[in-house]
């Protein structure tokens, strides 16, 4: 599986070069758009629901199939956000057996996990490059609080690479 990590901004993508540079599956494009082809895009769960159904702050990572015709990459993953539930006055409180989970890192993996297992059940439809597109003002994306030390913990031991 390979990473294309995206974003307009230099400072960013230099950033993120330098923790990937001695990775050869994932690699850094300046620019809106992967100009590399990809099989699905993660996107931050706030945005994929209303354009593309899912349920939004679920526990679990989702893959959307794209039927908008948007333009846009025909799979969408959803990275889920850590379990929450309501305390004593009612305000919403991360779960107690995920709040040493940092949360950047309970999406990633929870994707990649997601991705494993949609390619187990889609052979004929199999994601082996996930553009990561790193917003300018890093709000409301997961690119925006992913840090790339973050992103390359999150993969150890999750990828295994293209089959063959």
């Amino acid at each position: 599986m390979r990473l294309v990590i995206t974003s307009r901004k230099t400072d960013t993508l230099d950033r993120w070069q330098r923790v990937f540079e001695d990775c050869g599956d994932a690699i850094c494009q300046q620019g809106l758009r992967a100009e590399t082809p990809v099989d699905a895009v993660l996107m931050a769960g706030v945005f994929a629901p209303e354009r593309y159904g899912g349920r939004p702050g679920a526990e679990e990572a989702q893959i959307l199939e794209n039927r908008r015709g948007d333009g846009w990459h025909n799979l969408i993953i959803v990275p889920p956000g850590r379990p929450m539930t309501r305390d004593a006055q009612g305000d919403w409180k991360v779960q107690a057996a995920y709040a040493h989970i940092q949360p950047a890192y309970f999406a990633a993996s929870r994707s990649f996990r997601a991705v494993e297992e949609w390619n187990a059940h889609h052979v004929e439809r199999q994601i082996s490059v996930v553009e990561i597109n790193l917003p300018p003002d890093g709000h409301g994306q997961p690119g925006g609080r992913l840090k790339p030390a973050v992103l390359q913990e999150s993969v150890q031991g999750i990828w295994r690479g293209p089959p063959g």
